[in-house]
C-alpha cells in the first residue's frame, strides 16, 4: 500500500500505534462487554416475560385449543358426509358407506387438504350407533357439570421447550384456517359465520330434518379408532354445542357455538399481543437501570474506583432533589405499573366494574366497562351502557375493587317473588317442580335451579317473600344473554303463579279525603 503521492501511505504518516493505544483498547473492551451484556439481558428478559405469558395464558390456550379441535373434528365429519363417506338411513342413524369407522379415522388426514377427492361407492359397510352408545349420549345430555376451577400451579417451572411450544401454538392459530381447512375460512367473524353455516348444511345432507341436526350426528366425531365413545370428549362436545333436551341443534345454535369459540380465540390473541407490548414497555424501563449499572461498572473497571465514585455522586446529586419534588407522582406511577405487571386484574375484552372497596356489590349486577386497551400508565375502557370511551390512570385503579365478569364463574340470576300467606306448601312444591322443568328445557341458557327459599314474612301485608336463584350457562361477561334469560324467567314465574292461583294481591290501603282550604292570592 506504499504510495508516493499520498502521504497517508508513506513515511509522512508515522506508525502511531493506534491499535496499542489505551483508549482504543478500552473502547473495544467497552463495546465487546456491552454486546455480551445486552445479549444476556435480552435473553434473561425474554425468558422472564415468556414465563409470565406462559403462566398467565397457558391454561386458557389449552382450553381454547381443545374447543378448536372439537370444532375441527365436527367440520371433518361434515366433510365426510358431503363426500359420501357417511350417509344417513331412515332410522336417523349414521352409517359408513364405503369404509368402516376405523379405516375412516386412519385416512382422516386425507380430509385436511382443500381438494375433494372422488369417493368409490362400490362397497358399503353399514355401522349404526349401538343402543348402549345411544343411551350413553342421552344420559350425558341430561348431565350438566359444575364449573371447573383450574388452579395454575406455578411451582412447576416452565422449561424452554414449553415456551417454544406455547409460541408455536399461538402462531398456528393466526392463519386463515384456524379450525382446519375442512371448516373453511375463519379469518374474520363474517367468514367464520359463513363457514359454520356451510358445515351445518353439510351435516344435514341425507337427513329428513330441515331445521336441526341430531346430536347423534355430531357425536360420531367423538368416536375413537376402535369405534367407542370417550365420555370425557362427549361432555366437551355437549359443553360447546349445548343441544336441547331432545338432542337437536338448530342452525342458529350451531353458529352461536362456533362464534363463541372464534371470539374467545380472537380475545386471547389480543390479550397476548397487548401483554407483549406491555412487556416491551417494561423492558425499556429496566433498560435505564441496566445501562446505568453497566456505565458505573465500566467506569470503575477502566478508570478506577475514584472515577466511579465521582460518577455515583454526580448522579445522586441530580436525582436527590428530583426525588423530593416528584415523590408523590413517582409513587403513584410505580403503583400503576405494579398493578399492570403483577396483579393483572383484567385483559383486553374483559367486562369490569370499578367500585370502592367498602361499598356493597349489587345482586342484580354492577355497571360495567369493557377494557379496550392497557399500557403501563393508563387503561382505556368503554362504558357498556352508552359506548362512551374513557381513559383512566392505572394508579387511580389501585384502590378500587375491580370486578372482572370474564373471570367470574357462571352468573347467578336472583329473582324476588311474593306469594300470599294462604298459599300452601303443596302449591310451592308444584311451582318449584314446574320451574325445574322449565330450566331443564333450556340447556343453552341455564345450568340448574339452585334454590327457592323464603327470606321474609309480612303478616300485615299478607305475603311471604321468596328468592329464586338460578345459575346461567354464561358469566356476567355476556350480560345481554343473562338479562334476556332473567326477563323471560321472570315472565314465566308470573304466568306460572297466575296459572296455579298463587298471585299475590296487595291489600287495599285506606284513603283519607279532605277538602283543601282556599288560599288567597294576589289576584283575589
Amino acid at each position: 500500500y506504499w504510495q508516493d503521492w499520498w502521504g497517508l501511505f508513506n513515511e509522512n504518516n508515522p506508525s502511531g500505534g493506534v491499535t496499542s493505544n489505551v483508549i482504543y483498547r478500552n473502547f473495544n473492551i467497552t463495546l465487546i462487554t456491552l454486546g455480551l451484556a445486552v445479549a444476556v439481558k435480552r435473553m434473561a428478559f425474554g425468558l422472564m416475560f415468556g414465563k409470565q405469558s406462559y403462566y398467565n395464558y397457558n391454561q386458557q390456550l389449552v382450553e381454547l385449543m381443545q374447543k378448536m379441535l372439537i370444532v375441527g373434528q365436527v367440520a371433518n365429519l361434515a366433510k365426510q358426509i358431503k363426500l359420501g363417506w357417511i350417509v344417513r338411513n331412515r332410522n336417523s342413524s349414521l352409517v359408513g358407506s364405503n369404509i368402516d369407522l376405523k379405516t375412516m379415522y386412519e385416512q382422516n388426514s386425507m380430509l385436511s387438504g382443500e381438494q375433494d377427492g372422488e369417493v368409490d361407492q362400490t362397497k358399503q359397510e353399514q355401522e349404526d350407533l349401538t343402543d348402549s352408545q345411544r343411551f350413553q349420549i342421552i344420559k350425558l345430555l341430561g348431565e350438566w357439570d359444575e364449573p371447573k376451577v383450574v388452579v395454575n400451579d406455578e411451582s412447576e417451572r416452565a422449561r424452554l421447550d414449553d415456551l417454544i411450544h406455547f409460541s408455536q401454538t399461538i402462531a398456528s392459530i393466526n392463519n386463515k384456517y384456524p379450525f382446519t381447512t375442512s371448516f373453511g375460512n375463519a379469518q374474520t367473524r363474517e367468514a367464520c359465520i359463513e363457514s359454520a353455516s356451510q358445515v351445518f348444511r353439510n351435516l344435514q345432507i341425507h337427513t329428513n330434518a330441515t331445521a336441526s341436526v341430531s346430536f347423534d350426528t355430531i357425536a360420531l366425531a367423538a368416536l375413537d379408532r376402535r369405534g367407542n365413545f370417550s365420555e370425557a370428549q362427549i361432555k366437551q362436545f355437549i359443553r360447546i354445542f349445548r343441544p336441547d333436551r331432545e338432542g337437536n341443534l338448530t342452525l342458529l345454535d350451531f353458529v352461536k357455538s362456533c362464534d363463541s369459540v372464534y371470539k374467545e380465540m380472537r380475545l386471547l390473541q389480543a390479550s397476548i399481543r397487548n401483554a407483549s407490548r406491555i412487556d416491551n414497555a417494561a423492558e425499556k424501563m429496566y433498560n435505564i437501570v441496566f445501562y446505568f449499572l453497566y456505565l458505573m461498572i465500566v467506569q470503575v473497571g477502566l478508570f478506577g474506583f475514584e472515577s466511579g465514585y465521582q460518577l455515583i455522586l454526580g448522579v445522586f446529586a441530580l436525582v436527590t432533589p428530583l426525588s423530593f419534588a416528584l415523590s408523590g407522582a413517582c409513587g403513584k406511577y410505580v403503583e400503576g405499573v405494579m398493578l399492570v405487571l403483577n396483579r393483572k386484574p383484567y385483559q383486553i375484552g374483559d367486562r369490569i366494574s370499578l367500585q370502592d372497596v367498602p361499598s356493597d356489590a349489587k345482586t342484580s349486577g354492577s355497571p360495567t366497562w369493557f377494557v379496550e386497551d392497557v399500557d403501563l400508565f393508563t387503561t382505556t375502557v368503554r362504558f357498556a351502557g352508552t359506548n362512551e370511551v374513557a381513559t383512566v390512570a392505572n394508579s387511580a385503579l389501585v384502590a378500587c375493587r375491580i370486578i372482572n365478569a370474564n373471570r367470574s364463574p357462571n352468573a347467578i340470576i336472583r329473582i324476588i317473588l311474593r306469594f300470599g300467606v294462604s298459599v300452601t306448601k303443596e302449591k310451592i312444591d308444584e311451582f318449584y317442580i314446574n320451574l325445574q322443568q322449565y330450566v331443564k328445557e333450556k340447556p343453552r341458557e341455564f345450568l340448574h335451579l339452585i334454590e327457592l327459599s323464603p327470606i321474609a314474612i309480612e303478616i300485615q301485608q299478607g305475603y311471604v317473600e321468596y328468592v329464586l336463584l338460578v345459575q346461567h350457562v354464561e358469566s356476567w361477561q355476556e350480560m345481554g344473554a343473562v338479562w334476556k334469560s332473567k326477563v323471560e324467567l321472570t315472565m314465566h314465574c308470573h304466568e306460572l303463579s297466575k296459572e296455579l292461583g298463587m298471585t299475590y294481591t296487595a291489600p287495599v290501603l285506606p284513603v283519607q279525603l279532605h277538602e283543601a282550604s282556599e288560599k288567597k292570592t294576589w289576584f283575589g
